[in-house]
């Protein structure tokens, strides 16, 4: 029986990525039976698409009982959205963050933790095959004792409600800090201890473009203490200028007791050179398994299990955001766990 999928909203760009990953199963494992958006036209427009149905409004979409929901609304709007799936006992895929606030992220994981419904956060960066050999290697002990990281997650200004904080709640250092420190949490299994931050606002061309009279974070340095002293920078920047020949970068450096290991998630790449655009462009087509993140929260569905990515592990990753918020806000490291 195919598993059913419902989408609550294709604000997020990934919505469609996630949508075509479960299309690409094998036939027969899942069925969106529809799209509610709190953009009409935007359901619509996704549902023709899609080859499924645009629904009014999400009490309707839920009420055909779906096994599960992806949702893709704006970031502050995740709480809302699967506190709705919870009551109406579906399974939830959202994207990150899970949430902009560790209060938020709390009550979401409590509200499906009682509901006794899945909730996993859309961490993809898992799934590539470059990190998968990258974590055997670790857990095999291959280099020892990590005790320290620098990463970076660069990107570009997405615009749009990503550069009002009203809706997504931060900036770079809110949409891009989630990836690595959750990556590194799953690669070490060690936890954070404490955060100092250092975050710039308005700093690059496409955010200033982007927000007008508005203030969004667009460069930060997010430094971390992992509890068995290892030491993590992360740069999450929206530095990458329009005229880039790629998106973003997800890179890893990591010095252990017996050796030291690089990871550049998004090697895995085709140059084009584009006579449309007059530039030469860069396509990543990184090996993501068995479907990706969309492919393991259809399976934890279909095997009645948790999935592998947990909304702890989201939790966890907002823990980090907040924490840098306030240290940046108040020029001090901030503790972690904050709850």
């Amino acid at each position: 029986m195919a598993v059913k999928i419902a989408f609550l909203s294709f604000a997020h760009m990934h919505a469609n990525g996630y949508a075509r990953q479960m299309l690409e199963l094998p036939k027969g494992t899942v069925e969106i039976v529809g799209i509610w958006d709190r953009d009409p036209a935007r359901a619509k427009k996704m549902a023709k698409a899609l080859g499924t149905k645009a629904f009014a409004s999400r009490d309707a979409i839920l009420a055909k009982r779906p096994h599960g929901a992806v949702v893709c609304s704006e970031n502050v709007r995740h709480r809302e959205d699967t506190l709705a799936c919870a009551a109406a006992g579906v399974g939830v895929l959202c994207e990150k963050p899970l949430a902009t606030t560790v209060a938020d992220a709390k009550a979401m994981v409590e509200a499906c933790t009682h509901a006794g419904v899945a909730l996993m956060t859309a961490f993809p960066c898992r799934f590539y095959g470059p990190a998968l050999r990258l974590k055997e290697q670790l857990d095999a002990g291959d280099l020892g004792e990590i005790v320290g990281a620098a990463t970076t997650n660069h990107g570009r200004q997405p615009g749009g409600w990503f550069a009002d904080p009203k809706f997504s709640g931060g900036g770079a250092v809110m949409d891009h800090t989630v990836h690595v420190a959750d990556m590194l949490r799953w690669l070490l299994g060690r936890e954070y201890t404490r955060v100092y931050a250092a975050i710039g606002y308005n700093r690059f061309a496409l955010t200033k473009k982007a927000v007008g009279k508005r203030t969004v974070d667009d460069a930060g340095i997010v430094s971390l203490e992992m509890d068995n002293g290892a030491a993590v920078s992360i740069d999450c920047s929206w530095s990458r200028p329009a005229e880039y020949s790629t998106w973003g970068d997800v890179k890893l450096e990591l010095v252990g007791t017996k050796g030291v290991a690089r990871l550049n998630l998004f090697r895995q790449r085709l140059l084009i050179a584009s006579a449309k655009t007059g530039r030469l462009q860069e396509s990543c087509w990184a090996d993501e398994k068995d479907g990706g993140a969309p492919g393991e929260f259809i399976r934890a569905l279909r095997e009645g299990r948790p999935p592998s990515v947990t909304g702890l592990d989201g939790l966890r990753a907002t823990e980090v955001v907040e924490g840098a918020y306030r240290s940046a806000q108040s020029g001090t490291p901030v503790a972690l766990p904050l709850v």
